[in-house]
């Protein structure tokens, strides 16, 4: 007798079903965000042999800022992903699909925190890499410059494990930075499904609030918080900062296992 809460072979079935959706329905967009650097390439190039007469593309600055765009795009674009879900054909569609709840959360989760950062990457840093190799007016690629800054990073921090004032590895930063990656995703996810409208700009809406009161409580505790670690002496200010970094990473993992509960209980209890 299946489990009506788990089956493997179930949700295998749906997670197929659910990976030939997201590409039936936003493939095109995810091309336009993947490919973004070769948009940004033909019209560099472009605009240099019109203005100067010369073959030039873009330099590693302009490509890595176009990386963050890309990035910062797709974050957004997670309220789009599964937002259908809040329009009564689509959604009640979805609700019939034969699947339990924790099945499509499973499976909702493994598109939104793997399959579509991978993908992106994948895609992103496979056009930087092969432009690179082809044209060499762009210089190094942003994945072999980025490994290279990492191993260096790693040196360094191997090296200043003793003066510097945080004490905090290359794990660590990983750490923190995945819970941050993870948090945005997430609440991107949950604002396109709980708003039925303005997805984007209701998410976008909520973290200025949020920027705000943020900016309240540190304009009333960060001049205290900074007298209080100039007295301290440099292995105390170095634990403390340590621990304070650490706490942030603390916090934004428990923000993004809060987003992903409220995710689940939002299409736990989805109606229409």
């Amino acid at each position: 007798m299946k489990s009506e809460v788990f089956n493997f072979g179930r949700f295998w079935n749906y997670f197929k079903y659910d990976l030939k959706q997201m590409w039936r329905n936003h493939s095109k967009p995810a091309l336009f965000i993947g490919g973004m650097e070769l948009f940004l390439y033909v019209v560099w190039v472009l605009l240099a042999l019109v203005f100067t007469g010369h073959w030039s593309g873009p330099g590693i600055a302009a490509r890595i800022t176009v990386f963050v765009v890309a990035f910062t795009v797709l974050e957004l674009y997670q309220t789009r992903t599964y937002g259908h879900l809040t329009d009564p054909q689509k959604g009640s569609a979805w609700l019939m699909v034969p699947a339990s709840t924790l099945e499509k959360f499973i499976s909702m989760m493994i598109i939104t925190l793997i399959v579509i950062p991978v993908l992106f990457l994948v895609a992103f840093f496979a056009i930087d890499s092969i432009l690179a190799l082809v044209d060499p007016t762009l210089g190094d690629s942003i994945l072999g410059m980025g490994v290279n800054g990492l191993q260096k990073l790693m040196d360094e921090m191997a090296g200043m494990s003793g003066s510097s004032m945080v004490h905090l590895s290359v794990g660590s930063l990983i750490w923190i930075w995945l819970c941050g990656f993870f948090a945005n995703f997430l609440y991107f996810l949950l604002c396109g499904i709980c708003f039925k409208r303005y997805k984007i700009l209701g998410a976008i809406g909520i973290l200025f609030l949020l920027s705000i009161v943020m900016s309240i409580v540190a304009a009333a505790t960060v001049p205290s918080w900074s007298e209080n670690l100039v007295y301290l002496e440099d292995s105390q200010a170095a634990d403390f900062m340590t621990r304070t970094f650490n706490i942030i990473g603390i916090w934004t993992a428990v923000l993004a296992v809060g987003e992903a509960v409220g995710i689940y209980f939002r299409i736990k209890t989805l109606k229409h």
